[in-house]
């Protein structure tokens, strides 16, 4: 019995280690393929390609100047006079009738009442020496008058209306003188400075007001020829801001100077504001804002696109390729400043580079 047990022990033994190896034998042929691949440790981004365009760097700058009026004059005596009334004040503006003062004319006046007394009297003598002249002519006619007396009315006649002539150019002489006699200016415009009373004399060209039109307004700025060539890039209109008010307000371009200074360098621009909520004044403080090119040549990038490495900052070209930028500083909408000899304005790099191509 016991030799039976161990015959079949012995016989087991071979068999079991053959089915162990079988199994390792077919692990190590089974096709790599049904391997389950290891995951790896980190999956990475693909880079993106999206590029921009390099654009020129602008430095803003801001110009200060004060509304003025549109037009200003001196009101002048014609007239050698006593002032009688005022009937505007510094501040007040002129009605419909520009009226602004009015002088004595009580000299004028009467020498119109004698002029008008004149020409009346004359005008009975044209009609009497026209009618003696037809009379003394129908007598010439029929020879019982002389032709000398005929020839004295005729004489009288035409003396008498030379001389009505001259009295009625005399009266719209004095009529005009009258006119002036009442200082009066455009419709509309202000008292600036009054320089006469009432009571006061008053002499030929002597100067009695300054008005100016404030219903539209001026805005003088001196600019360089850069300055001009951002102002007409503007266009038609621009906007002036009021940093007292903290408004805005549109204004046009109303008229250059043709000339140049010579000592300032600058070309003399005025601008109008029509319109806008404002006080129509001379003084009102208005900011004229305009970018000019950089003078140091810098240009503008995203942020985004600047790849710093030991210090250093770089953009990346289309081909991967480093290009070294001196960063000069921020700018608004994302924008950073910065300076190159090889990167010039229009040049195409990528907008978000992947940051270890620069490492």
């Amino acid at each position: 019995m016991n030799t039976l047990w161990l015959v079949a022990v012995l016989i087991a033994v071979p068999l079991v280690a053959g089915c162990v190896g079988g199994d390792d034998q077919a692990s190590a042929n089974q096709p790599a393929a049904e391997k389950a691949p290891a995951a790896p440790a980190s999956a990475k981004a693909p880079a993106s390609t999206e590029t921009f365009a390099v654009r020129k760097a602008a430095r803003r700058a801001i110009l200060t100047a004060f509304t003025r009026a549109r037009s200003r004059m001196t009101l002048v005596s014609e007239v050698s006079a006593r002032v009688e009334d005022v009937q505007a004040d510094v501040g007040d503006t002129l009605g419909k009738d520009g009226l602004f003062a009015r002088l004595d004319s009580t000299f004028i006046r009467l020498d119109l009442e004698k002029n008008r007394a004149d020409q009346k009297r004359l005008k009975s003598d044209v009609r009497f020496y026209g009618r003696e002249r037809e009379r003394y002519g129908d007598l010439v006619k029929s020879r019982t008058a002389a032709q000398s007396t005929l020839d004295s009315h005729e004489r009288d006649h035409a003396t008498a209306l030379q001389q009505l002539k001259g009295l009625q150019i005399e009266e719209r002489r004095l009529e005009e003188q009258l006119r002036r006699h009442t200082l009066r200016g455009p419709e509309g415009w202000q008292v600036v400075e009054r320089y006469i009373e009432p009571g006061e004399w008053v002499n030929t060209g002597e100067k009695v007001a300054e008005l100016g039109r404030y219903d539209v307004l001026l805005v003088p700025f001196a600019l360089s020829s850069t300055e001009y060539a951002a102002l007409k890039a503007l266009g038609d209109t621009v906007t002036l801001n009021l940093p007292d008010s903290h408004g805005t307000v549109q204004a046009t371009l109303e008229r250059v100077s043709p000339g140049f200074d010579p000592e300032t360098r600058k070309i003399n621009v005025d601008l109008q504001i029509s319109s806008g909520d404002l006080p129509f004044r001379g003084g009102v403080r208005t900011e004229l804002v305009l970018n000019l090119p950089d003078p140091g040549g810098s240009v503008l990038v995203p942020s985004s696109a600047l790849v710093k490495a030991y210090e250093e900052y770089f953009l990346m070209t289309p081909d991967n390729e480093r290009v070294r930028v001196v960063l000069l500083g921020s700018a608004p909408g994302g924008f950073v400043r910065v300076t190159s000899p090889d990167v010039r304005v229009g040049d195409r790099f990528l907008k978000f580079p992947e940051a270890a191509s620069a490492k």
